[in-house]
Parts: C-alpha cells; structure tokens; sequence
C-alpha cells in the first residue's frame, strides 16, 4: 500500500498530512480529522500519466460529502494510480 499526502503550500514550505490509507482503501473516500482541515488542502493528481502534468485537488468545505463528529470525509474521484506520491 501506497503512502498518500494531502498537501498545502505556505510561504517557505509545503506541509504535508497524511491521508488514512486503510479507510481510504475500503470506502473509497478520504477521512480527514477536523483539526487537520483547512483552507488550501489539495491532493496533487495526474489526469493523464503520460503528459506528467500535476493537478490540484482542493479540499474546501463544498467537497465534504458528509461529517461526524471528529472528522470530515471528501469524495476521492481517481484511481490510486493516479495520483502522485513523490513526497517533496
């Protein structure tokens, strides 16, 4: 199993958090604790491998497709092949 990040750009950095593989895996959808969302949350992805050219997938509070109450869930609408995992 792979290692996905969701990533955030700031002014000197590019933090990353970890998605949850396991659950991501067996529903199809990215779980996300609450204290670990916020604005410019993307997941970086390739529509096509072969052109190499990197996309962004925003996290905002209109992708959320439900919530409990510790975390938010996000629709993850690629395959896992294409998304990148080069962790930088």
């Amino acid at each position: 199993m792979r290692t996905l990040y969701l990533r955030k750009d700031d002014t000197n950095i590019t933090r990353k958090v970890l998605i949850d593989m396991a659950y991501l895996v067996s529903h199809k959808k990215i779980r996300l604790p609450k204290i670990y969302f916020e604005d410019s949350l993307y997941l970086p992805y390739f529509k096509d491998k072969a052109a190499q050219q990197v996309y962004k997938y925003f996290l905002t509070k209109a992708e959320i497709v439900s919530e409990d109450q510790d975390h938010y869930y996000f629709k993850f609408p690629f395959k896992l092949a294409q998304v990148e995992d080069a962790a930088i």
